[in-house]
């Protein structure tokens, strides 16, 4: 099986495998633009990333706290300088996009007089950077998938809130005769199935918190609750009343629950949710649980890989993990893509210097065999992707092996939803 893998660092430029001559050089460079030109009439246009621009300079805590008032104000923004200052110094960058700046200057200024005015509302702020939602269905597999929650949890010195939505049975198609004797104990089965899902929602509550106890986790809790529903309505009306950094959850559920198949309702979740979600293979063992160190970044050439880029480097930042930012390709020496990875590359290298990432193009006669084959090559500990626009990841594994791709992979797959 072919397969080839093209790769250098964000400074670094595309090395070829054949030497060239300075003529051949520039006439690669005229192709190359002359191919983008013509994909761009063909509204296959390379992906620009927006300028960037430094809305303040503070300290790592109060850079946290905007961060935070910033994202619940629809304001994208991300740090740097992190790892070259101490706690106590003032030298981390809040950056945003240039199109925000109007909006996120009102922002710092509100923020400017609340903080140590008005604690609690930058304590609030900081809160919801640091919550988890992990919906269960008390499988082994979302158990497993709660456990994994909690490592990730340890690190960022977050809240894990586990949530359950069960159906009402009184929605159930019945016959007359069925419907009349079933009313009369309505009441009773619905108090029956609360009590019951309560009961294992604290147990497994219990568990993570005596795990917590047991190894001095400052900073992480556990809280619980449950709901009567539609599972995936349930999860996204709680993320949005929540307000978490994440939601985690397992990709399979009880054989017994039918359509209600935990993946199912992964799968949906994924599409809709405006939140990351991280969800956990039945196969992952969290026992082994070590934290991310290489994460693959899978791309698809898109204006949404710049903002996804930031929200990845957010989330690997406290692992000090390595992100591979790969592109697979069924065609060889593609001279678009190696142009729309070298935009990426600099992007990288002007706004994300601090960034441990390798940029690379995937060569592959077969694209879900390619990137399994470099995920075990490579020993990848989360795969990450984003959802472009509708249906991207069907045009990203092929529409046949999609399902396949997401549901059998053995780690991890955190999800972006593009941002408008």
């Amino acid at each position: 099986m072919r397969q080839k893998y093209k790769c250098s660092g964000p400074v670094s430029t595309i090395v070829k495998t054949t030497a060239k001559t300075a003529i051949e050089v520039i006439n690669t460079c005229i192709m190359a633009l002359n191919s983008v030109y013509l994909r761009n009439n063909q509204q296959k246009i390379v992906a620009m990333p927006e300028k960037i621009v430094t809305l303040a300079t503070l300290t790592y805590m109060r850079a946290q706290l905007l961060c935070a008032m910033l994202e619940s104000n629809g304001i994208e923004c991300f740090m740097t300088n992190i790892n070259r200052i101490k706690e106590t110094a003032g030298g981390v960058n809040v950056r945003i996009l240039e199109k925000d700046v109007e909006k996120a200057v009102k922002i710092f200024e509100d923020f400017r007089e609340a903080y140590g005015v008005n604690k609690e509302q930058a304590i609030e702020y900081m809160r919801s950077v640091r919550r988890i939602l992990v919906p269960v269905d008390f499988t082994k597999h979302a158990e497993n998938a709660a456990y994994y929650a909690l490592k990730i949890a340890a690190a960022f010195k977050a809240e894990i809130k586990l949530i359950n939505a069960y159906l009402d049975p009184a929605g159930a198609p019945q016959t007359y005769l069925e419907s009349y004797t079933y009313q009369l104990n309505i009441d009773k089965i619905i108090r029956e199935i609360e009590e019951e899902t309560e009961k294992s929602l604290r147990s497994l509550a219990d568990r993570l918190q005596d795990e917590i106890d047991a190894k001095g986790l400052k900073g992480t809790q556990v809280t619980y609750d449950l709901f009567k529903g539609n599972a995936v309505d349930a999860i996204l009306n709680q993320a949005r009343e929540y307000k978490p950094a994440l939601i985690i959850m397992g990709t399979r559920g009880s054989k017994l629950e039918g359509l209600r198949s935990f993946g199912s309702i992964t799968a949906r979740l994924l599409e809709k949710s405006k939140i990351p979600v991280l969800a956990v293979p039945q196969d992952y063992d969290a026992s082994e649980f070590d934290f991310p160190k290489r994460v693959l970044y899978a791309t698809n050439f898109d204006k949404t890989d710049y903002s996804a880029i930031r929200r990845l480097a957010s989330f690997v930042k406290p692992f000090n993990a390595k992100i591979y930012c790969v592109h697979a390709t069924l065609d060889e020496d593609d001279l678009i893509d190696e142009a729309e990875m070298k935009s990426i590359k600099n992007y990288l290298t002007d706004h994300m210097v601090e960034l441990n990432v390798e940029c690379g193009i995937l060569e592959t006669a077969d694209i879900q065999q390619g990137m399994e084959n470099f995920i075990q090559e490579k020993k990848i500990d989360v795969l990450a992707v984003t959802t472009h626009r509708r249906n991207f990841l069907e045009k990203l594994f092929k529409p046949s092996l999609t399902r396949k791709f997401l549901f059998q992979t053995r780690i991890p797959l955190l999800v972006f939803q593009a941002l408008p």
